[in-house]
This record gives C-alpha cells, sequence and structure tokens, in this order.
C-alpha cells in the first residue's frame, strides 16, 4: 500500500507539471497577434480530445477514486513497468518543457500557417521535428504503466497515435510550403518522432 501512494504522488506531480507547462506557454501565444489561418481539419482534433478526456477521467478516478472502475486493473502490473512509467513521464515532461522553451511563439496547439513564422532548428528540434508529439506518447504511456491501468496505458496512446497520423502530413506540408528548401534540409537530417539513427 507504501508504494502505491508513492506512485500517486508521482502522477500528480507529473500531471501538475505538464498543465504547467502547456499552461504557460499557451499563455505567451494568446498574446500573439499575428494573423494564422488554421489548416486542420476537425477529426484529428476529436481523436486528441478523446485521448484528453480519457486521461482527465481515469486519471482523477486514480488520484481521487482509486478503484472505482475496477476493470481498469485486472491486470497487475508488476513494479518494474511502474517505474518504467515514472522514468518515462520524467523524461516525456523535460523534452516537453524544452521543446516549448525552443519552440517559443512558434508554438500553436493546431496546425497553422502564421505571419513571420520562423523555423526553429534548435534544441530537440535539432534532432527530431516533432519533439513534442514524442513528448506526449511517453507521457501518456508513462502516466499509463505508473497507474496500472489498462485504460490509461492504450486509450490515449492509441487516440494520439490516431491525432498524429492525421496531422503529421498536414503541418509538414505547411512547413514545407513556408520554408521550403530550409525544410527540406531539415527533413534529411532529422527524424519525425525519433532522432535518426546514422550509419
Amino acid at each position: 500500500m507504501q508504494v502505491e501512494i508513492i506512485y500517486r504522488i508521482l502522477f500528480i506531480m507529473a500531471f501538475i507539471a505538464m498543465f504547467t507547462i502547456r499552461i504557460y506557454f499557451q499563455s505567451k501565444v494568446l498574446k500573439d497577434k499575428r494573423e494564422i489561418d488554421i489548416k486542420e481539419g476537425s477529426l484529428s482534433l476529436i481523436a486528441g480530445s478523446i485521448a484528453a478526456l480519457t486521461t482527465i477521467v481515469f486519471g482523477a478516478e486514480y488520484i481521487f477514486f482509486p478503484g472505482t472502475f475496477g476493470f481498469t486493473y485486472a491486470v497487475p502490473y508488476p513494479d518494474w513497468l511502474r517505474w518504467l512509467g515514472a522514468l518515462l513521464l520524467t523524461v516525456g515532461i523535460i523534452l516537453l518543457g524544452l521543446a516549448h522553451y525552443h519552440l517559443g511563439k512558434s508554438f500553436h496547439s493546431l496546425v497553422v500557417s502564421k505571419e513571420e513564422h520562423t523555423l526553429v532548428t534548435t534544441g530537440p528540434y535539432s534532432y527530431i521535428r516533432h519533439p513534442i508529439y514524442t513528448a506526449y506518447f511517453m507521457n501518456y504511456l508513462g502516466g499509463g504503466l505508473l497507474t496500472g491501468s489498462l485504460v490509461l496505458t492504450f486509450i490515449p496512446v492509441i487516440f494520439f497515435s490516431i491525432l498524429v497520423t492525421i496531422r503529421m502530413p498536414i503541418e509538414e506540408e505547411v512547413m514545407r510550403e513556408e520554408f521550403g528548401q530550409e525544410y527540406l534540409e531539415l527533413e534529411k537530417r532529422t527524424g519525425r518522432l525519433f532522432p535518426q539513427i546514422r550509419k
């Protein structure tokens, strides 16, 4: 029982850290008065909303009313798997913070075209083109493993995968249109979600 309290505290701390990072950088974007043109459809947003809502509902259950949704804990996770979840969350949160920091005012929660858009190639963007997506994959999976919840392990990851599968090609096409050869060169030397393995 004692270790379960530790898992719960770590999950709460991770949630607070992710929420703080997102709200802080989103607030900076809201102050940005440049015109934007939204390029994204509703299907990816629905998938992302399901991932987020599932995390909120089942995460709140784990924190405040543990055991209410008993079916989600039908398969007990070994401790080493739950500690792996804590590690994934830690790395994912650090990556999320770094990616937001380097992206700065170029960040937007939707796929958009902006006036005076800047191509960011520093920090994690020098290795991967979509580090925020990578961070969220790590955080969704890590949170699920840490809580020992089947629902939190799989449902957010599946629906976030749908969002990313739809969104990434649109986002990269927008970037090619805006930055041309500069972005094509970035594509050659970086991976989408993970660094390229060079021979």
